[in-house]
């Protein structure tokens, strides 16, 4: 056991040195972007949608070079290695007398688990800000609104909310849907649920076939965000002490999961007919 995880975790950081492509296909887009919305580039520090274990590793290294970097496997029958559907990179927080001098960090890669054709389809990063490095809570969002484009759900216009939540939905080929989001977003968000546990979510998709999504669900791309902030003790405005955004490509993800399904349920059926043979084989009970 040990020795396999080693083996899958050497792999990911020596993926800067292995070729890996994805052929991962993605479905049709069930919702429509308005007229003329063009794609967005979609990112989280650089990890985008679709890059093998060897650019996202690549990203990784160049958003922050300090990261702890941990793989997770998962082992399921037809498969003669274990599979790999998650990769953390984490560093902590460096504290000072009065203040955080270096902030911490958590980046967290989702893969789509074919051997040989693994690629990111969702990432999240937590980032909380050096005390010194803490930027205003409009210019955090007006970065967010610039990178990312019309919102789903926009943040709350309450000037007396410090954490804003917002989220973006956009059809597979990275174009935004805007306002006509809003609702999607709503029905589709669970896809959410596959970061921060080792993608088990994925385990029970893989075992069960999970709760059959909503059409409209199957071929889009969410991206939330998460503003935390408080008044800053030496001055009046409000600043961003947490910044946590996730992407996720559902479309990418849903065939991943069924195409493993598929392998999986091979390998139980040929098992089970090669027991039932030897079953057949046997004689009949000494009378």
């Amino acid at each position: 056991m040990k020795a396999k995880i080693c083996f899958y975790g050497c792999a990911v950081i020596a993926g800067c040195l292995l070729g890996l492509h994805t052929n991962a296909a993605q479905a049709q887009p069930a919702a429509t972007a308005p007229a003329g919305a063009a794609a967005v580039s979609l990112d989280v520090v650089g990890i985008k949608p679709g890059m093998t274990i060897k650019e996202a590793m690549l990203a990784l290294k160049a958003d922050n070079p300090r990261l702890t970097i941990v793989p997770s496997v998962q082992h399921h029958e037809g498969f003669a290695e274990p599979l790999m559907p998650e990769v953390m990179g984490s560093e902590k927080a460096t504290a000072g007398r009065d203040s955080i001098l270096r902030g911490a960090e958590d980046v967290e890669i989702l893969f789509t688990m074919l051997p040989k054709q693994e690629a990111v389809w969702g990432v999240k990063r937590n980032y909380s800000f050096a005390t010194a490095e803490r930027p205003s809570l409009q210019n955090t969002l007006e970065a967010l609104h610039k990178k990312y484009g019309p919102e789903s759900l926009p943040p709350d216009p309450d000037p007396r909310g410090i954490t804003k939540a917002i989220a973006w939905v956009y059809d597979s080929q990275g174009r935004p849907l805007g306002s006509r989001g809003a609702q999607v977003y709503r029905t589709c968000a669970s896809i959410n649920n596959h970061f921060g546990n080792g993608d088990l979510a994925a385990v029970n998709d893989i075992q069960s076939g999970g709760q059959p999504p909503a059409p409209e669900c199957r071929s889009l791309i969410i991206v939330e965000a998460s503003v935390q902030a408080n008044r800053d003790p030496a001055g009046s405005q409000l600043v961003v002490n947490t910044l946590i955004v996730s992407l996720a490509d559902a479309g990418r993800y849903r065939a991943s999961i069924e195409a493993v399904r598929a392998i999986i349920l091979n390998a139980q059926k040929a098992r089970e007919r090669k027991q039932n043979e030897a079953v057949d084989k046997r004689g009949g009970p000494k009378l």
